[in-house]
């Protein structure tokens, strides 16, 4: 069913919304690596885009900075409006969308990444902006094609670690902190994942911590 934001974003879509165009469409483990023609201005990490679906539903997305443009990777297996049409793009599709706008800020530095399938993206584009401060830790259960995507948009840094295992979680984080002691843990991705994984931090003593919810389970469109 199409969003009421996204009738009135295509109202105004002719006049007021960049524009991107596929380029180029890679299916990867679960996930589609699209890339972006676009005269919009390159995404800084942890910018989001906000796009206009034909269905017209409005889906966000982390765009990461390329030579090639602005490159989009999108998990399909979960389900709703944004996953059939990322599973779907096609080279030559057109995609009016808002952004790049704020969405992750977090100050110069390390950073240790913390999420799902959805934090790749933005792992990725932070990695591209801060060479070899970055490294992901990973809940999934398919750690092949996470590890496959990540190395498609040039995530080499990462953990991957089961699905809604906190303990790992906890313990791969605070491995990379004993050898980058300032880093910044942002915990991102979904809210119980977020929830569990920034109390546990808390516990154990981690104060330098940022979150940023991309979904909540049963609620369709958060941003």
């Amino acid at each position: 069913m199409s969003s009421a934001k996204g009738k009135l974003i295509r109202l105004v879509s002719r006049f007021a919304l960049a524009r991107g165009t596929v380029t180029s469409a890679h299916v990867v483990g679960g996930f589609q690596r699209l890339v972006l023609k676009s005269d919009a201005k390159k995404p800084a990490a942890g910018t989001k885009l906000q796009l206009l679906l034909p269905s017209d539903d409005v889906r966000t997305y982390s765009p990461i900075p390329s030579p090639d443009g602005i490159v989009l990777l999108g998990w399909t297996r979960a389900g709703g409006p944004g996953a059939r049409w990322m599973s779907n793009a096609r080279v030559g599709d057109v995609l009016p969308f808002v952004g790049p706008q704020r969405s992750l800020e977090l100050a110069a530095g390390p950073v240790v990444l913390v999420g799902d399938e959805t934090s790749v993206a933005v792992a990725a584009a932070l990695a591209v902006e801060r060479p070899g401060e970055v490294h992901a830790v990973i809940q999934s259960d398919t750690a092949d094609g996470v590890r496959a995507a990540a190395e498609s948009v040039g995530l080499r840094r990462l953990d991957v670690v089961p699905r809604g295992d906190t303990a790992a979680t906890l313990e791969a984080v605070k491995a990379k902190l004993s050898r980058t002691p300032n880093a910044i843990v942002a915990v991102t991705g979904g809210s119980e994942l977020v929830v569990a994984v920034r109390d546990a931090l808390r516990r154990a003593g981690v104060t330098n911590v940022k979150t940023k919810t991309y979904w909540i389970p049963g609620k369709t469109g958060l941003d």
